[in-house]
Protein backbone atom coordinates (compact mmCIF):
# COMPACT_ATOMS: atom_id res chain seq x y z
CA UNK A 1 0.00 0.00 0.00
CA UNK A 2 2.71 2.78 0.68
CA UNK A 3 4.15 1.92 -2.94
CA UNK A 4 0.70 2.66 -4.36
CA UNK A 5 0.72 5.77 -2.11
CA UNK A 6 3.97 6.78 -3.28
CA UNK A 7 2.87 6.21 -7.16
CA UNK A 8 -0.26 8.40 -6.68
CA UNK A 9 1.81 11.17 -5.02
CA UNK A 10 4.01 11.12 -7.87
CA UNK A 11 1.74 11.78 -10.34
CA UNK A 12 0.45 14.86 -8.51
CA UNK A 13 3.41 16.57 -7.59
CA UNK A 14 4.42 15.97 -11.68
CA UNK A 15 1.46 17.92 -12.39
CA UNK A 16 2.27 21.25 -10.07
CA UNK A 17 1.84 24.15 -12.45
CA UNK A 18 6.06 24.90 -12.11
CA UNK A 19 6.61 21.50 -13.69
CA UNK A 20 3.69 21.38 -16.16
CA UNK A 21 5.06 24.78 -17.23
CA UNK A 22 8.22 23.67 -17.83
CA UNK A 23 8.17 20.54 -19.65
CA UNK A 24 5.25 22.74 -21.94
CA UNK A 25 7.67 25.22 -23.14
CA UNK A 26 9.94 22.00 -24.54
CA UNK A 27 6.54 21.06 -26.35
CA UNK A 28 5.60 23.98 -27.80
CA UNK A 29 8.86 23.85 -29.96
CA UNK A 30 8.02 20.20 -31.19
CA UNK A 31 4.68 19.21 -30.43
CA UNK A 32 4.87 15.47 -32.43
CA UNK A 33 3.20 13.44 -30.46
CA UNK A 34 6.51 10.88 -29.86
CA UNK A 35 8.38 13.76 -29.04
CA UNK A 36 5.94 14.97 -26.41
CA UNK A 37 5.82 11.64 -24.58
CA UNK A 38 9.98 11.79 -24.64
CA UNK A 39 9.82 14.91 -22.94
CA UNK A 40 7.66 14.18 -20.30
CA UNK A 41 9.44 11.02 -19.95
CA UNK A 42 12.56 12.33 -19.71
CA UNK A 43 11.61 15.24 -17.79
CA UNK A 44 10.13 12.59 -14.70
CA UNK A 45 13.46 11.03 -14.96
CA UNK A 46 15.99 13.72 -14.55
CA UNK A 47 13.16 14.45 -11.40
CA UNK A 48 13.35 10.63 -10.06
CA UNK A 49 17.19 10.18 -10.70
CA UNK A 50 17.30 13.25 -8.14
CA UNK A 51 14.68 12.07 -5.97
CA UNK A 52 16.06 8.70 -5.88
CA UNK A 53 19.62 9.94 -5.05
CA UNK A 54 19.61 12.91 -3.22
CA UNK A 55 16.80 11.58 -1.11
CA UNK A 56 18.69 7.86 -0.47
CA UNK A 57 21.24 10.07 0.37
CA UNK A 58 19.23 11.86 3.09
CA UNK A 59 17.59 8.68 4.33
CA UNK A 60 20.94 7.14 5.21
CA UNK A 61 22.37 9.68 6.86
CA UNK A 62 19.51 10.91 8.15
CA UNK A 63 19.92 14.51 7.21
CA UNK A 64 17.56 17.37 6.99
CA UNK A 65 18.04 20.03 5.00
CA UNK A 66 18.29 23.39 6.66
CA UNK A 67 14.95 25.53 5.24
CA UNK A 68 17.11 28.49 3.45
CA UNK A 69 19.18 25.34 1.37
CA UNK A 70 15.67 24.47 0.38
CA UNK A 71 14.83 28.10 -0.97
CA UNK A 72 17.75 27.77 -2.64
CA UNK A 73 16.99 25.31 -4.48
CA UNK A 74 13.00 26.59 -5.18
CA UNK A 75 15.22 30.37 -6.44
CA UNK A 76 17.12 28.28 -8.94
CA UNK A 77 13.49 26.53 -10.36
CA UNK A 78 12.67 29.84 -10.63
CA UNK A 79 15.79 31.12 -12.79
CA UNK A 80 15.76 28.33 -14.70
CA UNK A 81 11.52 29.01 -15.82
CA UNK A 82 12.36 32.72 -16.69
CA UNK A 83 15.13 31.11 -19.26
CA UNK A 84 12.82 28.77 -20.32
CA UNK A 85 10.25 31.29 -20.92
CA UNK A 86 12.28 33.69 -22.63
CA UNK A 87 12.87 30.95 -24.72
CA UNK A 88 9.59 30.00 -25.59
CA UNK A 89 8.86 33.94 -26.26
CA UNK A 90 11.92 33.92 -28.88
CA UNK A 91 10.76 31.35 -30.49
CA UNK A 92 7.32 32.37 -30.96
CA UNK A 93 8.95 35.06 -32.96
CA UNK A 94 11.00 33.18 -35.20
CA UNK A 95 7.81 30.67 -35.81
CA UNK A 96 7.08 29.93 -39.50
CA UNK A 97 4.94 27.77 -41.86
CA UNK A 98 6.26 24.40 -42.75
CA UNK A 99 5.27 21.54 -45.08
CA UNK A 100 3.23 19.66 -44.34
CA UNK A 101 1.34 22.77 -42.78
CA UNK A 102 3.33 22.50 -39.42
CA UNK A 103 4.81 25.21 -37.47
CA UNK A 104 8.23 24.82 -35.23
CA UNK A 105 10.81 27.28 -34.16
CA UNK A 106 13.88 27.89 -35.97
CA UNK A 107 16.94 28.88 -33.74
CA UNK A 108 19.70 31.11 -35.54
CA UNK A 109 21.79 30.72 -33.36
CA UNK A 110 21.80 26.50 -33.43
CA UNK A 111 25.42 25.12 -34.44
CA UNK A 112 24.05 21.90 -35.75
CA UNK A 113 23.81 21.69 -40.00
CA UNK A 114 19.87 21.67 -40.02
CA UNK A 115 18.55 25.01 -38.16
CA UNK A 116 16.05 22.95 -36.03
CA UNK A 117 17.22 22.42 -32.38
CA UNK A 118 15.40 19.33 -31.71
CA UNK A 119 18.43 17.39 -30.95
CA UNK A 120 19.04 19.47 -27.87
CA UNK A 121 15.48 19.45 -26.46
CA UNK A 122 15.90 16.13 -25.00
CA UNK A 123 19.17 16.73 -23.10
CA UNK A 124 17.52 19.91 -21.42
CA UNK A 125 14.59 19.00 -20.32
CA UNK A 126 16.27 15.63 -18.39
CA UNK A 127 18.07 18.68 -16.38
CA UNK A 128 15.31 20.49 -15.81
CA UNK A 129 13.90 17.66 -14.25
CA UNK A 130 16.69 17.02 -11.98
CA UNK A 131 16.63 20.59 -10.83
CA UNK A 132 13.36 20.33 -10.00
CA UNK A 133 13.70 16.90 -8.59
CA UNK A 134 16.81 18.47 -6.35
CA UNK A 135 14.28 21.64 -5.16
CA UNK A 136 12.09 18.94 -4.06
CA UNK A 137 13.65 15.93 -2.56
CA UNK A 138 13.85 17.27 0.85
CA UNK A 139 10.04 17.53 0.93
CA UNK A 140 9.02 14.43 -0.36
CA UNK A 141 11.87 12.26 2.06
CA UNK A 142 9.75 13.91 4.96
CA UNK A 143 7.08 11.46 3.90
CA UNK A 144 9.07 8.78 3.99
CA UNK A 145 9.27 7.93 7.83
CA UNK A 146 5.61 8.42 8.39
CA UNK A 147 4.73 5.93 5.90
CA UNK A 148 7.55 3.09 6.01
CA UNK A 149 9.42 1.57 8.32
CA UNK A 150 12.81 1.11 6.81
CA UNK A 151 15.11 2.18 4.75
CA UNK A 152 14.91 -0.12 2.03
CA UNK A 153 11.08 0.52 1.88
CA UNK A 154 12.08 4.27 2.03
CA UNK A 155 13.87 3.77 -1.23
CA UNK A 156 11.18 1.81 -3.12
CA UNK A 157 8.82 4.19 -1.98
CA UNK A 158 11.33 7.18 -3.56
CA UNK A 159 11.58 4.16 -6.83
CA UNK A 160 7.95 4.19 -6.97
CA UNK A 161 7.38 8.16 -6.39
CA UNK A 162 9.54 8.71 -9.42
CA UNK A 163 7.42 6.22 -11.87
CA UNK A 164 4.84 8.13 -10.74
CA UNK A 165 6.03 11.38 -11.64
CA UNK A 166 7.38 10.30 -15.36
CA UNK A 167 3.96 8.27 -16.03
CA UNK A 168 2.06 11.28 -15.07
CA UNK A 169 3.83 14.09 -16.63
CA UNK A 170 4.27 11.77 -19.82
CA UNK A 171 0.35 12.03 -20.49
CA UNK A 172 0.73 15.62 -19.31
CA UNK A 173 3.05 16.76 -22.07
CA UNK A 174 1.27 14.25 -24.70
CA UNK A 175 -1.90 16.61 -23.92
CA UNK A 176 0.01 19.77 -24.54
CA UNK A 177 1.20 18.98 -27.71
CA UNK A 178 -2.73 17.81 -28.96
CA UNK A 179 -3.37 21.25 -28.09
CA UNK A 180 -0.02 22.55 -29.47
CA UNK A 181 -1.01 20.83 -32.81
CA UNK A 182 -4.38 21.97 -32.86
CA UNK A 183 -3.35 25.86 -32.75
CA UNK A 184 -0.83 25.31 -35.19
CA UNK A 185 -3.23 24.11 -37.63
CA UNK A 186 -5.72 26.62 -37.08
CA UNK A 187 -2.92 29.34 -38.55
CA UNK A 188 0.52 31.00 -38.21
CA UNK A 189 -0.80 33.57 -35.74
CA UNK A 190 -2.93 31.44 -33.51
CA UNK A 191 0.35 29.15 -33.01
CA UNK A 192 2.22 31.97 -32.09
CA UNK A 193 -0.04 33.56 -29.45
CA UNK A 194 -0.38 29.87 -28.07
CA UNK A 195 3.48 29.85 -27.85
CA UNK A 196 3.44 33.46 -26.41
CA UNK A 197 1.23 32.45 -23.76
CA UNK A 198 3.61 29.23 -22.55
CA UNK A 199 6.45 31.16 -22.52
CA UNK A 200 4.67 34.49 -20.81
CA UNK A 201 3.20 31.51 -17.97
CA UNK A 202 6.57 30.31 -17.70
CA UNK A 203 7.79 33.52 -16.90
CA UNK A 204 4.84 34.53 -14.30
CA UNK A 205 5.59 31.55 -12.57
CA UNK A 206 9.61 31.61 -12.01
CA UNK A 207 9.50 35.38 -11.16
CA UNK A 208 7.03 34.17 -8.03
CA UNK A 209 9.55 31.75 -7.44
CA UNK A 210 11.82 33.53 -7.60
CA UNK A 211 10.51 36.55 -5.42
CA UNK A 212 9.22 34.12 -2.75
CA UNK A 213 12.12 31.74 -2.46
CA UNK A 214 14.84 34.87 -2.76
CA UNK A 215 12.67 36.36 0.35
CA UNK A 216 13.33 32.98 2.06
CA UNK A 217 16.81 33.25 1.17
CA UNK A 218 17.86 36.51 2.66
CA UNK A 219 15.72 35.99 5.76
CA UNK A 220 18.28 32.91 6.29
Amino acid sequence: MPLVTALLLGMQHALEVDHLVAVTTFVSRRPALRAAAGFGARWGFGHATAVLVFGGVLLLTGVRLAPRFEALGELLVGVMLLFLGARAMRSARRMHLHAPALLHAHDADATVPHAHPHGTLGAGVTWVGLTHGLAGTSAVVALVPALVGSRVAGFGYLLAFGLGTMAAMSAAAVAAALAVRRAQRTSLAWARTVTLVVGGAALAVGAVWVVRSGAAVLRG
